[in-house]
Parts: C-alpha cells; structure tokens; sequence
C-alpha cells in the first residue's frame, strides 16, 4: 500500500485535469485557470454571485466568504453557526483544504445550506445543554460527510446492494460497464478533494446512496450535478436520523479510470483497501 504523500500549497491552476475525482468542481476550478497565484476573497466571492446571484444562508443572511477569525468566543462566532446566522463562511487563503472548500459551496450551494443549518442547530443545542459537551453523533456524522463524503448515484438496486456488502471485486469488475450508465460516484468532501491532490490506496469517502431513474444518465453533466444538488439535500431533510449508519464507507479508487492502476482485477485483491464486510 502506497503512503500518503505530502503535497505542496504551491498554486496550480489546472489541477483537475489529473484526475475524475475533481469533474464535479471543474467547471468552477476553470474560473481560475488564468491564474498565476492563489486566488483572494474578492475573486471566491465573485465566483459564487456570478453562478447564483444574491444566495443566502437558510436564515436569509448573504453568504459571502470572509478571512479566518480568531478562536471563537462566543457560540455565534463558531464556524457553522457565523454561516447559518450572518452568511460568513470563514476562509484561509492560499490553502487548497479551503480552496476545496469553496469549490464544494459553488457546486452543490443547496446541500451546503442545508449541512449548515442542520449542524448549526446541533451545535446550538448541545451548547445550551447543561449537560452535553461532547460533539453529538449528528455533529460527527455532518462532518464526516462535508469533509470525506460522496454522493452515489444509481438506478440498478442490486449494485446498491454490492456496496452494502462491500462486494467491492463484483461491483468494479463484474459491473466495470455499468459506470456512468447505471452508477455515477460524485466526491463531495473538501477534504477528499485536497487528498486526491496525491492519491494514495486507502483514500474511502463515506458516502451517501441515492438511488435515480436510468434518465438521470441522459442528462448533461451539468444539469446532473444540479439534480444531484437538490437531491441530496432533500436526502438530509427527509432521512429519520442522521448518524454514521447512514454513511456507506467507499473505496473511491476502484471507480473505473480513478486510478490508472485498476484496470487490471488483480488490483482488487487488495484486502486492506477492498475490505470485506465487518461481521457485527
């Protein structure tokens, strides 16, 4: 198994040609290809009113993406609750975790909107509890799929079937043709996003399953990641409880081209990347 490389801050504007992973932000990473440095506030803040014009936070507040603050002080000054209350999304400039960041937020702005408001309420909550002072499973369970999750798309239940038992040699290689016909992965995370900057074995979204009528295939890309945007929000809104159960562990590099290295089926005998199915 290959050890996680460390890359390097350096600007470089036409990093999602390296890979599929980065297809759902590269209409809004090209924005930036004439680019010779990072890009500043202004330049993220442009990007997300030309896509969608005045967008609020589900509390009506513009969302607009400011410098980094200091630790917060009080509970309006943590991170999820500035965007859900004022529409302050803190960022670091020069730094592709929240360069990633914003990508995600220019691509899926519903979902975003509605992980904030959902994990904001958490927070708020569990800080009024006399109680509870450890981050609560739907906090843990939000972060985990802002940062690492995928959307997976599929109008074939029985391929849904082989990720819940982690037939994970059947679904690339029996079913290889059925990618993008029948399956689409969609990276979500921010954070797998900078990960995919130096892929390694082991890279594992948790990620949601969403299961689609075969026209969704026919669609333009475009208007499939608008599809998928609504979709996975009204997926958040309508599931009975939000914890780790809902999220299905991925192993991202099997998707047919995600690694140049899986055309052959050896490559899927790789036991601490392929896991079998935990027995309970």
């Amino acid at each position: 198994m290959t050890s996680v490389k460390q890359h390097s801050d350096r600007w470089s504007p036409y990093f999602y040609k390296q890979s599929p992973i980065f297809d759902p932000i590269s209409l809004s990473a090209k924005t930036f290809n004439l680019f010779s440095e990072w890009p500043e506030l202004s330049n993220y803040n442009q990007l997300l009113h030309k896509k969608y014009g005045k967008i609020e936070s589900l509390t009506g507040s513009e969302l607009k993406f400011i410098h980094q603050k200091g630790k917060p002080e009080t509970i309006n000054d943590e991170y999820e609750v500035s965007i859900y209350k004022t529409g302050e999304i803190q960022t670091r400039l020069h730094n592709w975790h929240d360069f990633f960041q914003v990508m995600v937020w220019s691509t899926f702005p519903i979902t975003k909107k509605l992980i904030n408001k959902l994990h904001a309420t958490a927070l708020i909550n569990r800080k009024s509890s006399l109680t509870s002072k450890q981050r609560s499973l739907v906090e843990n369970s939000l972060t985990l799929f802002d940062e690492c999750g995928a959307i997976i798309l599929c109008s074939n239940k029985h391929l849904i079937n082989l990720i819940k038992e982690f037939s994970w040699k059947e679904l690339f290689v029996t079913h290889r043709s059925a990618f993008e016909n029948e399956i689409k992965c969609v990276v979500f995370g921010h954070a797998m996003f900078e990960k995919s900057l130096d892929p390694y074995l082991g890279m594992t979204t948790h990620s949601i399953l969403l299961t689609v009528d075969h026209d969704f295939f026919n669609l333009n890309t475009q208007m499939q990641y608008k599809h998928i945007d609504k979709l996975a929000a009204c997926y958040f809104s309508e599931v009975s409880e939000i914890n780790k159960r809902i999220l299905h562990p991925f192993p991202v590099l099997g998707v047919p081209g995600w690694d140049k290295r899986n055309e052959t089926p050896e490559y899927y005998d790789n036991k601490e990347y392929f896991r079998n199915k935990p027995t309970k």
